[in-house]
């Protein structure tokens, strides 16, 4: 899945540097962002520590006027945790493709965000039965952005991520972070 997403977002370059795009506002970027998640943990990770700081690594492209079309890698750091005498650790990488709406407000470089797709969720146990599991999640998120000029541009982002699985049920995040749009 990782080469899906990484093979299109590369597509998507080679079509609008080649000028074969019929739109004409379709350009890409990059952007970095640090995430702070708060996980919904059950079953038998329900007394595991909950608090998730990551580091995301986004490839985006805006396709119309307002309208943004994003992939992003996102990895945890590990949290290390006791049970039953045992250590053991988890952390979690989500592969995403989410949509994204932008509404400037005012005539400021200040813009609201809105934010829906889709992820697929790796979740590692170190020392636990069962150690990992893979699950397709959604997420609805809400944020602000700043342009600093044409190229650069500032967000910030609350984000809600349903997983469904029995350790993990969802993630309520804030995510921090910069764009380069070429």
């Amino acid at each position: 899945m990782k080469k899906i997403l990484l093979l299109t977002g590369v597509a998507l370059l080679a079509v609008n540097n080649a000028n074969a795009s019929d739109f004409a506002m379709v350009k890409p970027y990059i952007g970095a962002d640090y995430v702070y998640s708060r996980a919904h943990q059950g079953g038998p990770a329900k007394g595991f520590k909950k608090n998730f700081h990551s580091g995301k690594v986004d490839l985006g492209m805006q396709i119309y006027n307002n309208i943004y079309t994003e992939f992003s890698s996102q990895m945890s750091g590990e949290l290390k945790n006791h049970q039953d005498g045992k250590r053991i650790k988890n952390s979690f990488q989500a592969y995403a493709m989410d949509l994204y709406g932008k509404y400037p407000i005012m005539c400021s470089n200040l813009s609201a965000l809105l934010s829906g797709g889709a992820a697929i969720y790796h979740v590692n146990y170190k020392g636990m039965e069962n150690k990992s599991f893979n699950k397709v999640g959604y997420r609805a998120g809400i944020g602000m952005q700043y342009d600093f000029n044409q190229n650069w541009a500032a967000r910030v982002l609350g984000r809600y991520s349903y997983v469904g699985a029995d350790r993990l049920n969802n993630l309520k995040e804030v995510t921090v972070g910069m764009l380069y749009r070429f």
